[in-house]
């Protein structure tokens, strides 16, 4: 599939409100394009298609994530409860608005939200705050050692997790899990995420 294959695809969906389930559009090589397709027909009143949604490993940059976060924002009832950008960086402001639209959309229930850098951390942090509805997130570390996760962003991260959201399944993947200081941010998520679950 290709992003002219999504615009169709989109159209479709606009014109069909019977279809209703995954939509499965992992590496595919789509850019932007694809994700303002899709967005038009996730952002339709009355729209119900789309229950889980994976973008995975495409080409996108952080305008995916603002036109799919801002079409589920004007459609806070639509009925998705998964939605998956693993292995695709959505910068700061795609990231941002991801997050907006699960704080806005009580149905999505299960987010991956692709690979997060020491600013994207805090902004989970931050973000995730007042979130009440999302049970699963799964986010990993970018391979730019500039942007690696610091002390300060995974402090930020663990006291969220410390003194809100219901959160009970974290996946913080990273490829320094052998360190001392990545041990202890997972241990400390873990418990936090257990004592979610045990209440």
């Amino acid at each position: 599939l290709n992003d002219r294959d999504i615009c169709r695809l989109s159209e479709a969906l606009c014109a069909n409100d019977k279809f209703v389930g995954s939509l499965e559009l992992q590496g595919n090589g789509l850019t932007d394009l694809a994700a303002l397709h899709l967005a038009k027909a996730i952002e339709q009143t009355g729209s119900r298609n789309i229950t889980k949604l994976d973008l995975s490993d495409n080409k996108f940059t952080s305008k995916a994530g603002v036109y799919i976060g801002s079409a589920l924002i004007k459609n806070p009832e639509y009925p998705m409860y998964n939605l998956t950008f693993e292995n695709v960086y959505l910068g700061e402001d795609g990231l941002v608005r991801i997050i907006e639209a699960v704080n806005a959309n009580k149905n999505i229930l299960k987010l991956n939200c692709g690979i997060v850098t020491d600013c994207g951390l805090e902004i989970l942090a931050e973000k995730l705050q007042t979130n009440t509805s999302l049970e699963e997130i799964i986010f990993q570390e970018t391979e730019d050692h500039q942007k690696f996760w610091t002390k300060v962003g995974r402090g930020a991260f663990t006291k969220m997790m410390e003194n809100d959201t219901n959160l009970k399944k974290v996946k913080a993947n990273t490829k320094r899990d052998d360190t001392d200081e990545y041990k202890e941010f997972k241990e400390q998520v873990k418990f936090y995420t257990e004592q979610k679950k045990s209440c």
